[in-house]
């Protein structure tokens, strides 16, 4: 998911001019293609599994309200004809996990930018590049504007698997639920706990949970919690050897390249159901500092979250209030939430 807040930058003289005013362009033209999902339904131009995805999207976000997520007009129109990629680039320093971060009013400091051409994200990755930053682009297939706009389906959504169309959608309305000003590493992991457990509940409310459906994600949902625990030992690993007083910068780039070439090995070590897939994306593309800090904005750790949510007995509606509750008019929302869950402020944050 990427967070795109062009309407709360355009009102601050503060921001780079150039990016606001290419992305702002571009997000208009985003918009100028929204249609109502029936219409898109009743025009019969999509697969038949892309309509049957795109039909129950209404459904998934009726669920999230019943749950106690926030009515929200996202996800009632799609994009259908939008023809460009989104991407995120990141950046961090050779020998630090802190990433680059570009502050917006309303949503705070990002540790990514959003982009819609490959050109405009080139100008940016070239001048990280040239100061010796690690950069980091990906695509992005979902995004939110956090209510400026009412942000459409993008067609990419429509060749997902139930399971994580849900939970993509259901993470999309724990944004419009809450979102704490200043700390995306919080707001996106909160929405990934929100939005896995209610994703669960749809499936397993429309399929049983006994289903090959259910049975089909919790094997890749334990495939995805083995590889977050792969990249979180390469995280802690790294942090280690950039933080050690005792050594110097050659060595610490020699460690650093040591680590992530170790990254085959830790993959074949961890429990996977099916670890082709992550083999493959350790072995392919790029791994350096900003790669691995922006999954830990989106993986910070989990604990004090997943305490309260079973201190609620696993009830969604009063986690998400009292988590609100809770952090409001705190400087940082992990030191809350720890001292909720009673455990110490460094295991919640």
């Amino acid at each position: 998911m990427a967070l795109l807040a062009l309407g709360a930058a355009l009102a601050s003289a503060g921001c780079r001019v150039a990016y606001v005013t290419r992305a702002a362009w571009h997000q208009a033209g985003l918009m100028a293609k929204r249609e109502p999902i029936d219409r898109v339904l009743d025009r019969g131009d999509l697969s038949p599994d892309q309509a049957s995805k795109l039909a129950l999207i209404p459904a998934i976000k009726r669920f999230g309200e019943d749950l106690g997520l926030a009515s929200s007009d996202n996800y009632e129109t799609i994009s259908a004809r939008w023809d460009r990629t989104i991407v995120n680039f990141s950046a961090c320093e050779p020998l630090s996990l802190e990433p680059v971060g570009w502050w917006f009013p309303v949503v705070g400091s990002v540790p990514y930018l959003g982009f819609f051409r490959a050109r405009d994200r080139e100008r940016w990755e070239r001048r990280y590049r040239e100061r010796g930053y690690d950069v980091w682009v990906r695509d992005v297939a979902a995004y939110s504007t956090l209510g400026w706009f009412r942000d459409p389906v993008l067609p990419a959504m429509l060749d997902w698997e139930e399971y994580r169309l849900a939970e993509v959608v259901l993470h999309e309305l724990t944004h419009a639920t809450l979102w704490v000003p200043g700390s995306v590493s919080f707001n996106e992991t909160f929405a990934n706990v929100v939005g896995e457990q209610a994703a669960t509940r749809w499936m397993e409310t429309r399929h049983g949970p006994s289903s090959p459906e259910v049975h089909d994600m919790w094997i890749t949902r334990g495939d995805h919690d083995a590889w977050r625990g792969v990249l979180e030992g390469l995280y802690q690993d790294l942090d280690e050897a950039y933080s050690n007083p005792d050594t110097d910068d050659n060595y610490k780039l020699e460690r650093k390249q040591t680590l992530y070439s170790s990254l085959d090995q830790r993959i074949s070590s961890a429990h996977f159901h099916r670890p082709e897939p992550y083999l493959r994306e350790a072995r392919e593309g790029l791994w350096n500092n900003a790669r691995v800090a922006q999954y830990r904005t989106y993986n910070h750790s989990r604990e004090a979250l997943d305490t309260l949510l079973e201190q609620r007995d696993g009830d969604l509606e009063a986690f998400v209030r009292d988590v609100g509750k809770i952090t409001a008019n705190q400087p940082d929302p992990w030191i809350a939430v720890a001292r909720a869950a009673a455990l110490p402020p460094e295991d919640g944050k």
